[in-house]
């Protein structure tokens, strides 16, 4: 009986590894896994319309690899004719170089024009800045004009009032010292004259000296001198002229101890006009003067000499 049980189960052993070892070469297979995404309705083309799926069709065998087709032959093009290219070509052009030229015309007219315009325009400023210009230009000389009559007026003015103000201060001063500068040294007089007044009568340039009390104060012959100390030899000589000039004209005298003049020069001072000629002939007259001779003076002296120009 054992012998029959061992048997059966080698015989059952050997049959189940056959089966297996038949299934490992002949039956097993790997199952294709099944592709993940979302579930769609089943059918067999891309297009269709309606709701309800129809019947099912018989079951279609295992589809092999799909068979690459050859890409179908190109087709060559063949050109349009050239005689209905050239026509289009024509309609299409011919208006837009008409328009074109037209435009262009246009366009250099109104240039044309705005550049008229603009010379004309700057021609009138170019004439209106000249007008004015000129204007100004105008108004600008007759204000200089105006400025410098007012200016020489002025200096006009105070050139009188400074020369009434030496006027006035010489007579002040020679009022104020005429007892000691035009006086004698030992004289206690207070009034000298024969009008019937008090003070010293005569003139502020004239010569203590003198007795001619009357006319311009510059001695007899229109002159007069001031020399501390000295007197006169002889007369005063007078200048010669020809002009129609009058003024007063001091010259400035050096005198040495012997009484000779050794220098003469214009002096502004007292001088009432500076006319080249009156000065030359008053000053040639004044180096012609004659003092007394004083050997205790100084070896150079300074005094003055005047003289009065009148008209003929």
């Amino acid at each position: 009986m054992e012998h029959y049980s061992r048997r059966g189960v080698i015989g059952s052993v050997l049959f189940h590894v056959l089966i297996l070892l038949l299934l490992i070469f002949f039956g097993l297979k790997t199952i294709p896994q099944e592709e993940e995404g979302v579930l769609v309705n089943l059918g067999n083309v891309q297009t269709g319309l309606g709701e309800t799926e129809p019947p099912k069709a018989a079951a279609k065998p295992t589809p092999s690899e799909p068979k690459v087709s050859p890409p179908p032959p190109l087709v060559k093009e063949e050109p349009a004719p050239k005689a209905e290219e050239t026509v289009k070509t024509q309609d299409f052009d011919e208006a837009p170089e008409v328009k074109s030229a037209e435009q262009k015309k246009k366009e250099k007219e109104e240039k044309l024009k705005k550049q008229r315009e603009d010379e004309a325009r700057k021609k009138r400023e170019e004439e209106e800045r000249r007008i004015k210009e000129k204007a100004d230009r105008k108004a600008k000389a007759e204000a200089q004009a105006k400025r410098q009559a007012e200016l020489e007026r002025q200096q006009k003015i105070e050139a009188e009032r400074k020369k009434q103000e030496e006027q006035q201060r010489i007579a002040d001063e020679a009022r104020s010292k005429v007892g000691s500068a035009f006086g004698k040294s030992n004289s206690n007089s207070t009034s000298e004259g024969e009008a019937g007044g008090q003070g010293n009568q005569g003139y502020v340039t004239g010569d203590a000296n003198s007795k001619n009390r009357t006319g311009s104060g510059l001695g007899n012959s229109g002159s007069g001198f001031s020399l501390t100390g000295r007197s006169l030899v002889g007369s005063l000589p007078q200048p010669g002229y020809s002009i129609q000039e009058e003024g007063i004209i001091v010259v400035q005298v050096t005198v040495d101890k012997y009484g000779k003049v050794v220098a003469a020069e214009y002096q502004l001072k007292g001088s009432t006009t500076q006319n080249s000629t009156l000065k030359k002939a008053a000053i040639e007259a004044a180096k012609k003067a004659r003092f007394n001779s004083d050997p205790n003076a100084t070896a150079f002296q300074k005094g003055t000499i005047t003289y009065h120009f009148e008209l003929n």
